[in-house]
């Protein structure tokens, strides 16, 4: 169901952790440029002269494994990371990457639960690690476990916040089991971290999607609203389920079955989303203190602040941002002073 992400993670432990090792600096200078340009096999062959003066290098099996995984050997990374977990080691960096690199070669072979079973392993020395929960959770997706995989990947972007891929991820599962406003949200905060790469370019289409999924337009004159009965009851009722956002899904749904109806007036695709967000935002802030869950107490407050801050426009452009549209390019391009305030802000944003 989900697509590998894995060596997004990889490729930014594998070089971070090169760089830890110093006695063969300039040998793993070397194989870390192969790596760069994708020639894993030279890059082996740097990490074997290592590991002929000094066989117990976890640092040099790491990346050993990480280069095999990366050419499709899995049985020979699972082996060398054998090696490497054998051998006591004050490398944590390493051994980081032999957990995940173990999982993944695991994972491709097919060994799907034992993959788990090494996740799992690494995270009762690390508990705290993201790559493992969110190499988990794509583990977990794989086979069809959506709620394990959305708590896996919970963790990750607990732990780590800046992890764009996790946020990506997350929202995928939350979109898959139709929780629409939660996906909505770490869509939207995956684009703030990672606007310019492709997978944001192909991404906005979800965005936009989410934004008009309970509204459909029959003809000109006609657009229904589906709202669920469960929703409309609980929005009467004085209990709310946990992670609800059934008061922001219905103006959500209104709103956007307004703009099916040709009320846009002169307004552009761009102002008309930064409105919703402004909506959809304040909705949040004047409701939080009746809701729970990991997203109301988690990702919301981002968001609240976000808009307390007046950013919708920029949030709005940033989504846009590589759609080829001359206006967002044009604001972006005259507002740098506004969106580097927004990233300083983002930036220093504390998550609890």
């Amino acid at each position: 169901m989900l697509s590998r992400f894995f060596l997004y993670a990889l490729l930014f432990l594998s070089i971070t952790a090169a760089a830890q090792n110093t006695k063969y600096s300039q040998i793993i200078i070397e194989a870390a440029d192969f790596q760069k340009e994708g020639r894993f096999e030279a890059a082996i062959k740097k990490y074997d002269e290592i590991l002929l003066a000094d066989n117990k290098n976890v640092n040099a099996l790491a990346e050993k494994a990480y280069s095999q995984v990366r050419l499709r050997e899995y049985k020979k990374a699972i082996a060398t990371c054998k090696k490497a977990l054998k051998i006591e080691s004050s490398d944590t960096k390493a051994i980081k990457l032999v957990y995940i690199t173990y999982g993944n070669a695991l994972d491709l072979e097919g060994h799907r639960k034992s993959a788990l079973k090494m996740y799992n392993k690494g995270l009762t020395k690390f508990p705290e690690f993201y790559s493992l929960h969110y190499n988990k959770g794509v583990t977990l997706s794989g086979m069809n476990d959506f709620g394990g995989a959305i708590a896996a990947f919970q963790h990750s972007v607990q732990f780590r916040p800046s992890h764009a891929a996790s946020f990506l991820a997350l929202g995928r599962m939350l979109e898959f089991e139709e929780r629409n406003i939660s996906a909505l949200l770490c869509y939207m905060r995956f684009h703030t971290t990672e606007p310019d790469s492709e997978k944001a370019k192909e991404n906005l289409k979800n965005v936009k999607d989410l934004i008009f999924s309970n509204v459909e337009k029959v003809d000109d004159n006609i657009v229904i609203i589906s709202v669920a009965t469960s929703g409309l009851e609980e929005l009467g009722g004085e209990e709310k389920a946990e992670n609800s956002f059934q008061s922001v899904e219905l103006i959500l749904s209104m709103q956007s079955a307004l703009d099916l109806g040709g009320n846009k007036g002169e307004k552009t695709e761009v102002e008309i989303f930064e409105e919703k967000l402004s909506s959809i935002f304040s909705i949040m802030e004047d409701t939080k203190d009746e809701n729970s869950g990991f997203y109301w107490d988690f990702v919301v407050p981002y968001f609240i602040e976000l808009h307390q801050n007046e950013y919708e426009k920029v949030l709005a452009h940033l989504l846009y941002s590589n759609q080829d549209d001359f206006g967002v390019n044009e604001y972006l391009n005259k507002n740098e002073d506004s969106v580097r305030d927004f990233y300083d802000w983002s930036g220093a944003f504390e998550w609890k």
